[in-house]
């Protein structure tokens, strides 16, 4: 089943989450409409809105664990975690140095458990790989990787990325970016 795209979107117009225009990534990647995500789920109800759409696509992969390797997905874990049945447990990964460390008395929580990673979006990848490198060397079993919006990424190594907004807003390398045939004005985003 599909999301509701148009409750979603509706969400993100009401709480001035979105602008549009020609923006380009550091990755490199470009998209025509920014998603702001400091906005995007300081609402308890937008976060639960999008928490739940996750939960239901990832309702029959009997997912343990929703883990996050960021402080911005923290809060759409919490959220993905208690929509699913049963409900999830919840592990959020540190940043030490360019570690990406997990405490160890949430280690148990991973070790041979079913484990969604979720964030609230991908960008490069970058951190999303090593996270789920992370995941695999404490013997997660890894069921798929859920954001709000990604940079284009449909896997990463291997493991299909889900992106609700991607559909409606999706992402262009330079070459196919609408934007870029039209000749915008390109606006650097530092994420």
């Amino acid at each position: 089943m599909s999301p509701d795209y148009s409750a979603l979107q509706d969400t993100l117009d009401r709480g001035n989450m979105l602008r549009e225009g020609h923006f380009v990534f550091r990755s490199g990647v470009h998209a025509t409409a920014l998603i702001d995500r400091d906005l995007l789920l300081a609402d308890p109800g937008t976060a639960s809105r999008f928490g739940y759409t996750i939960a239901k696509a990832f309702f029959t992969e009997h997912v343990d664990t929703v883990a996050t390797p960021s402080i911005w997905g923290a809060g759409l874990s919490q959220w993905v975690g208690y929509f699913l049945e049963p409900k999830a447990n919840v592990v959020d990964a540190t940043l030490v140095g360019n570690d990406l460390l997990i405490a160890e008395k949430l280690i148990p929580f991973i070790e041979n458990k079913r484990v969604l990673l979720a964030d609230n979006m991908v960008l490069s990848g970058k951190t999303m790989t090593r996270f789920l490198h992370l995941i695999q060397e404490l013997n997660g079993v890894p069921v798929g990787i859920a954001t709000i919006w990604s940079a284009g990424q449909s896997e990463i190594a291997g493991l299909p990325v889900t992106s609700l907004l991607n559909a409606i807003y999706p992402s262009y390398l330079p070459d196919a970016c609408p934007a870029c045939a039209e000749q915008l004005e390109l606006q650097s985003v530092d994420y």
